[in-house]
């Protein structure tokens, strides 16, 4: 959407700053203010996915809403319940891993917990999804939830888990429990960590894969969300901005509560939120250009 190109821009700035100042100040803000036992952040850190995941959960009502709302082929309707059961799955099995895995309160016992945590929130958030499509003017508005789902795979599948297995960076929490584990910058892999993990005996390899930012990359899911929303009515996008900067906020939390759990640095988490805002960027200049999915205007009736 073209109003929403300065937002995304702004966003996107905003982030590439926060890598230019954390490749300087990384280490110095982590030293200062990070406690891997802050609990108050662990917190922070694991409902921050949920809140993300909803807008994922959202969009499974919204192809709910086209299979009871929309003229289409059963062919397409079996693909939209498809896609809604998928869309409402993903909403739970991603952020309620968080709860308690290695990064919240860790306790392997309890990880079923987690998913009945965010089982009930992303199922209403799948039934907003569907009152808020549910009278959608658009006929493509499905190729467009597609596109988003690309999108969100290329990031959160593709994108951030090569960056990860390629840098290595350790993170603050694992250099605060073993000190002769060298602070590594973003750009320098950290090319010896299964080395370090048998020599301080470390099972979890997860304790190397700092940057960038998984968690401030699924917080920041509602901005590509909310980018494309006028695409499903008019009538929405007066909300857009407002939603947007809500959605901005929410992911500068979980930017300072991973950083304040030492399971990040202000380069990771700047950099997580980077790669979601530019491939969003991306594809709302492609759709931009496609006539044919955007809300046919009615003609006006002649005199």
């Amino acid at each position: 959407m073209k109003n929403m190109r300065l937002p995304l821009v702004i966003a996107l700035a905003v982030a590439v700053i926060g890598v230019i100042l954390g490749s300087f100040l990384d280490l110095n803000i982590s030293s200062a203010i990070a406690n891997p036992n802050n609990n108050f952040a662990l917190a922070l850190s694991a409902i921050g996915p949920t809140i993300g995941f909803a807008a994922v959960a959202a969009m499974g009502g919204g192809f709910i809403a086209f299979i009871v709302k929309g003229k289409y082929h059963i062919a397409l309707k079996i693909l939209f319940g498809v896609l809604a059961a998928c869309c409402y799955a993903v909403s739970i099995i991603y952020p309620g891993a968080e709860y308690f895995g290695i990064n919240g309160f860790y306790n392997p016992d309890l990880e079923w917990l987690g998913y009945l945590i965010v089982a009930l929130p992303e199922a209403a958030a799948m039934v907003g999804g569907y009152f808020l499509f549910r009278n959608y003017k658009n006929q493509k508005l499905w190729i467009i939830f597609c596109i988003i789902i690309g999108l969100l795979l290329i990031a959160l599948l593709l994108t951030l888990p090569l960056i990860k297995d390629n840098m290595r960076r350790p993170r603050y929490r694992i250099i605060l429990a073993e000190p002769d584990i060298a602070f590594h910058n973003w750009w320098e892999p950290c090319k010896n960590h299964k080395e370090l993990m048998e020599t301080y005996h470390i099972t979890e390899s997860d304790h190397f894969k700092s940057f960038p930012s998984g968690h401030t990359a699924e917080a920041s899911i509602p901005l590509v969300i909310v980018t494309f929303l006028g695409l499903a009515d008019d009538k929405l996008k007066k909300y857009q901005l407002p939603v947007f900067c809500g959605g901005c906020v929410l992911v500068l939390i979980v930017a300072l509560a991973r950083i304040l759990a030492a399971a990040h640095y202000l380069s990771d988490v700047s950099m997580g939120a980077a790669i979601t805002l530019l491939l969003t960027f991306i594809a709302n200049e492609v759709v931009i250009h496609i006539k044919a999915l955007q809300i046919e205007k009615e003609e006006a009736p002649q005199a």
